[in-house]
C-alpha cells in the first residue's frame, strides 16, 4: 500500500446525497478538478474508468484512471491506469480518496486524500520539495469547488 501525502476535509452545507451526486457526475468533473479540460467514462460503478483530457499550466495531456473502490454515499478510491504526462512513471500505487461523512441531515465532512510513493529518487526530492505542497493545494481546489457547487 502506498503511503498518505495529503489530505484535505470540508464541511458542505448540503446533505450527503447530494455531495455524492456531484462527485460522481462525469459531467461535472471539469468544474471540480482544476486542470480537467473533459472528462469521459464513468464516476459512478465499481470497476468503470474515466479518461480525463489535462491542461496543467499549459502542459497538455490524457489521465486515465479506475474506480477500484465504491461505497455508495461513502467512499471512492480511484487509481491511475495511464497517462500520457508522466505520472505513472514518478509515482507508484497512486490513490485518490473521497470519504463522506453525514454529520447532520444538511450537513457532510467529505475528506480528500492522496496516496502514493515517489518512483525514483528525482520524484521523492520533487515530493519533499513540492510534490506533496501542489496535491495538498489542488485537493483543497476540488473540496472548495465541490462546496461551492453543493450549497448553491
Amino acid at each position: 500500500m502506498s503511503r498518505l501525502q495529503a489530505r484535505n476535509e470540508a464541511i458542505i452545507n448540503a446533505p450527503v446525497s447530494s455531495v455524492w451526486a456531484i462527485i460522481t457526475d462525469i459531467n461535472i468533473l471539469h468544474k471540480i478538478n482544476p486542470g480537467v479540460i473533459k472528462a469521459t467514462g464513468r464516476m459512478d460503478k465499481q470497476g468503470e474508468t474515466r479518461t480525463c483530457e489535462m491542461d496543467n499550466k499549459g502542459r497538455k495531456g490524457t489521465m486515465t484512471e479506475k474506480l477500484i473502490e465504491l461505497v455508495p454515499e461513502q467512499k471512492t478510491v480511484w487509481a491511475i491506469e495511464s497517462d500520457t504526462m508522466g505520472m505513472s512513471k514518478m509515482l507508484k500505487d497512486p490513490r485518490f480518496c473521497f470519504y463522506l461523512e453525514k454529520l447532520k441531515d444538511n450537513k457532510t465532512k467529505l475528506v480528500n486524500e492522496s496516496y502514493y510513493e515517489p518512483a525514483t529518487l528525482m520524484a521523492k526530492i520533487m515530493n519533499v520539495l513540492m510534490m506533496k505542497k501542489m496535491m495538498g493545494k489542488m485537493q483543497g481546489q476540488i473540496l472548495s469547488n465541490i462546496k461551492s457547487i453543493a450549497e448553491k
